[in-house]
């Protein structure tokens, strides 16, 4: 028996998620700048079939999984660490001194997906709080680290098939499994292969009783300061790291505990070793004492070593960390979608990801706005002598580490992607040659031409899975070369015609593939 036949139940049921979503990535042939292959990504309203796991395992495919399900639970979830130059072996080592069930995979672009197993499923609202709780505490939650399942909740109806909150796809390790280097790694970084995977994940995978269980590691005597200066006392800054940002939030939970200058600066000056991998220079020092005498003085929440570090959902309840008023809500990275005729944007914001137009992203009161339609209240980030215009730095950082994605209508293969849709139309839905019939969901066609309403190819697009409006329907039919007609042989009739699409040969996507249960799983 081939080895792929012996292990593919097993890998399914490590991955599985979503049933409604998967992701898909293709080469665009291009390099970019670093030399690495740029992909286009999409979502595919369908189920994974047998096919489509066969198909990444061999290496002829790229396929990604939503770990949320439909019913917003997951059995896994991943800390995503984009970092070329992370040492794989220093994380690994540090995650099995503290005991953290999480089993490491090396991902494409050589950086790090640590995923923590389920055996059964378990809220995805709470999965994500632990995994973010875990990269703080590991030091790894800034900027170049995602968390999925990337929403608390899915909608599995919007308006926008592309529209973040059906779920975030997660690129599926052990593509062209027998060369691969997307792998997991064993405690000295060895790579286990595809044939050992399951058995090396059931040493980690929980259930859900003791995931509820899991402790993140937390000093008694540190439990009431900010995960910051937490995780700076657990691992140390190293020289050229942000050790002046760091000390000085050091400087500020000083003072919080105890605001005679005496006093705090005494504490600040022992917990320097503690906090520092060297001891900053005596003026180095002073110059931090001085900024925290500001009668605005506040932690520095926005430097490269705080974000680092920073779980502000959890910040805020601390009695020694931030504010209410300063605490700025939790926010993963921000994705420009490339759509004609201009682009949007998609805002993962407390377990949400919003769509924004540029006007409401850059606009702080419309970005307010649109965040209240999805039960958000968004806090106006207010001008400071230090900070003269928060909001725009706090863009500015965001749009610096944007995603790219290309939209339906903006990517190459429009022409096919409208001569597929066109054939999968004929094929589902009932055409006649009486054009009177065309007001009963009909399509009329002759040899060179086909006529439908509107309306008939909206609930033809929504049967598909993509709940369009009419301006996005009427967009996409326009352009794919599709006219609006008020009359046809002198009759009054809104329609639209467009010529019959070059005959291509349709793929079934509704193959179903059955699994043996999972041990969690109902009989």
């Amino acid at each position: 028996m081939d080895v792929l036949d012996k292990t593919l139940g097993e890998f399914v049921e490590l991955f599985q998620g979503s049933t409604t979503y998967f992701g898909v990535s293709k080469p665009t042939g291009k390099k970019n700048s670093k030399g690495k292959a740029e992909f286009k990504h999409w979502v595919e309203p369908s189920p994974m079939t047998k096919d489509h796991w066969v198909q990444h395992l061999k290496g002829e495919a790229y396929y990604g999984s939503v770990p949320i399900r439909d019913d917003n639970t997951c059995s896994w979830g991943v800390i995503d660490v984009d970092r070329y130059n992370i040492q794989h072996q220093e994380v690994i080592s540090i995650i099995r001194k503290r005991k953290y069930p999480l089993v490491p995979f090396r991902s494409k672009s050589n950086g790090l997906h640590l995923i923590l197993f389920i055996e059964g499923v378990v809220p995805a609202s709470a999965m994500r709080k632990k995994l973010i709780e875990l990269a703080s505490d590991l030091g790894i939650n800034d900027t170049t680290t995602d968390i999925f399942p990337a929403q608390d909740e899915v909608d599995l109806t919007p308006d926008n098939w592309d529209d973040k909150r059906k779920g975030n796809f997660v690129n599926l390790p052990y593509q062209k499994a027998h060369m691969t280097t997307r792998v997991a790694m064993d405690d000295n970084c060895n790579s286990i292969k595809l044939e050992n995977l399951y058995e090396f994940v059931s040493k980690f995978r929980l259930t859900p009783a003791e995931f509820k269980k899991l402790k993140i590691f937390q000093d008694d005597e540190t439990k009431d300061y900010p995960p910051c200066v937490v995780n700076f006392m657990k691992n140390k800054v190293q020289k050229g790291e942000g050790r002046n940002d760091a000390m000085f939030n050091v400087a500020v939970l000083a003072k919080k505990i105890n605001p005679d200058p005496v006093m705090y600066e005494e504490w600040t000056r022992e917990m320097m070793s503690k906090v520092c991998s060297e001891k900053l220079h005596p003026k180095e020092l002073q110059n931090i004492f001085k900024g925290v005498e500001n009668k605005e003085y506040a932690y520095k929440c926005k430097t490269s070593i705080a974000r680092m570090h920073c779980v502000s959902s959890e910040c805020v309840k601390r009695k020694l960390g931030i504010g209410a008023n300063e605490a700025l809500p939790e926010v993963g990275k921000l994705i420009k979608v490339n759509s004609y005729p201009e682009p949007y944007w998609i805002l993962p914001i407390q377990g949400k990801s919003i769509r924004l137009s540029t006007k409401q992203l850059y606009q702080q009161q419309l970005l307010g706005e649109q965040l209240l339609n999805y039960d958000i209240v968004w806090r106006p980030l207010k001008p400071t002598k230090r900070d003269p215009d928060p909001y725009r730095d706090w863009l500015e950082e965001l749009v610096s580490n944007k995603q790219d994605m290309e939209g339906f209508d903006a990517v190459e293969e429009r022409d096919d992607v409208f001569n597929n849709r066109m054939n999968r139309f004929l094929e589902d839905v009932e055409d006649t040659t009486e054009f009177d019939q065309i007001d009963s969901d009909n399509i009329w066609r002759d040899e060179s031409e086909m006529r439908f309403k509107l309306e008939t190819f909206r609930s033809f697009m929504k049967k598909m899975g993509y709940n369009w409006n009419e301006k996005e329907c009427t967009r996409f039919l326009e352009q794919g070369g599709a006219k609006p007609k008020k009359k046809f042989q002198g009759v009054d009739s809104r329609h639209w015609v467009v010529a019959l699409p070059k005959q291509t040969e349709h793929k079934n996507k509704d193959v179903k593939f059955t699994k043996s249960k999972a041990a969690w799983e109902d009989n």
